[in-house]
């Protein structure tokens, strides 16, 4: 008996014995296979890993940010979620924009709880409440970009002496991607909990009968229904031609791009028609291979358009510049006209978009994460022009222009009278 315990212990010694032996011959050709430069960076990482006193708890993150452009990045797990809920027109937090050093609001997110709440543009943050602690003066955005989804916040605003007291919540709300303004008002998309409708914001008009105003703030929202930008844009539109005007300010100021598969039907209804197959820009990758990217349901004739305004600035990027390059290569009709805002840089006045004329590619993982990498150069599909680096100025086009006013919304109204 208990020789053949003996014997059964042997076997399985030997058996395991032989298993890891055959694991680590197997690693050891695996890891001979490789390149050089591939064995390289394997024994590099081991050494990072069992040796360098500054080691990061997230290798990847560190590698990532010393190999990658500005353009691209890694995602782990919980921050492609992120991405993947933006996407889908979600955004998370309390709703507000400020400026840095001074606390006054300039922007209140659409459907947010800062929007609910009544909170208003124009007014200055002087405390903040979080968890029983009070923050004031430069503290109170820092500890307001640190909350977690469901904190609550209790703000107080200062209009011009005017003081209101709001309790907001840190929480996800579904944007508006489009704004549009008639002669009666100013209309946003907002959320009644199961469809985002037009609704009437403020009575800010354009002024005068014949011209609609739309700004659309992002290439994102890229659901088929009223969540995403794509119908948030053709609604707007369709009340644009039933308004009876013929005259569109396209607002793209601060808007720095997105998706090619949300470019695309929107290029559909802003760019002159020409043929079924047209291209709305061209990427060539490292190797000269080149990629078409095709306008979707070129609807523009239905809503028409006698002048297009677009309004672009320094923060006009990526998607909006492609964009007006198809609108500007294909306006054989000479309805186009692009107006800049300027930005004071050295002493000058500077005229131009952002100027980045590259894509990047999503490459999802088997954990969950992500890396957005840059992937092929844009070109404008009939001057096969490249913005890159440059950004859209006067040199590009006649149908370029400076806003020499200083607004280029307020310079494109004058432009009307």
């Amino acid at each position: 008996m208990r020789k053949n315990i003996i014997i059964n212990v042997l076997i399985g010694v030997l058996t395991a014995a032989l298993t890891t032996g055959v694991f680590f011959l197997g690693f050891y050709t695996y890891k001979w296979s490789l390149s050089d430069t591939e064995r390289t960076l394997l024994e590099i990482l081991d050494n990072y890993e069992e040796n360098y006193y500054y080691k990061s708890d997230d290798v990847i993150d560190v590698i990532c940010d010393a190999i990658f452009d500005d353009y691209s990045t890694y995602y782990t797990p919980e921050e492609y979620e992120s991405v993947k809920s933006v996407n889908l027109g979600k955004s998370v937090g309390v709703g507000i924009s400020m400026i840095k050093g001074s606390n006054e609001i300039y922007e209140v997110a659409i459907n947010s709880s800062a929007y609910q709440s009544g909170v208003k543009t124009g007014g200055k943050v002087i405390l903040a409440k979080i968890g029983g602690k009070e923050y004031s003066g430069d503290d109170i955005s820092t500890p307001l970009l640190s909350l977690s989804t469901g904190d609550e916040v209790e703000l107080t605003i200062d209009y011009q002496g005017d003081i209101e007291v709001y309790n907001l919540k840190k929480q996800v709300y579904n944007r508006s991607y489009v704004t549009y303004r008639n002669a009666n008002g100013t209309f946003v998309y907002e959320d009644n909990n199961s469809a985002m409708n037009l609704v009437k914001y403020s009575d800010k008009s354009i002024g005068s009968g014949g011209v609609g105003y739309i700004k659309y703030t992002a290439f994102n929202g890229q659901k088929d229904d009223s969540y995403g930008s794509v119908y948030q844009m053709k609604t707007a539109l369709e009340k644009f031609k039933a308004d009876g005007n013929k005259t569109l300010i396209l607002d793209i100021r601060n808007n720095g791009g997105g998706y090619f598969n949300v470019l695309s039907p929107i290029a559909g209804m802003l760019v002159e028609k020409h043929g079924e197959n047209q291209v709305a820009s061209i990427s060539k990758n490292r190797d000269g291979e080149i990629t078409y990217h095709y306008i979707k349901n070129n609807v523009y004739d239905s809503f028409g358009f006698e002048k297009i305004i677009v309004l672009a600035n320094r923060k006009t990027a990526s998607a909006s510049e492609v964009l007006i390059g198809a609108m500007l290569d294909y306006d054989t009709q000479n309805k186009v006209t692009v107006i800049l805002d300027g930005y004071e840089s050295n002493g000058e006045t500077v005229y131009k978009t952002y100027g980045k004329g590259i894509m990047q590619t999503t490459y999802k993982y088997s954990n969950g994460s992500a890396i957005k990498l840059t992937t092929a150069k844009i070109y404008w599909p009939v001057s096969n022009l490249s913005i890159h680096g440059v950004g859209i100025t006067t040199g590009i086009s006649s149908k370029v222009l400076n806003a020499v006013n200083g607004d280029a919304y307020e310079y494109a109204l004058s432009l009307l009278k």
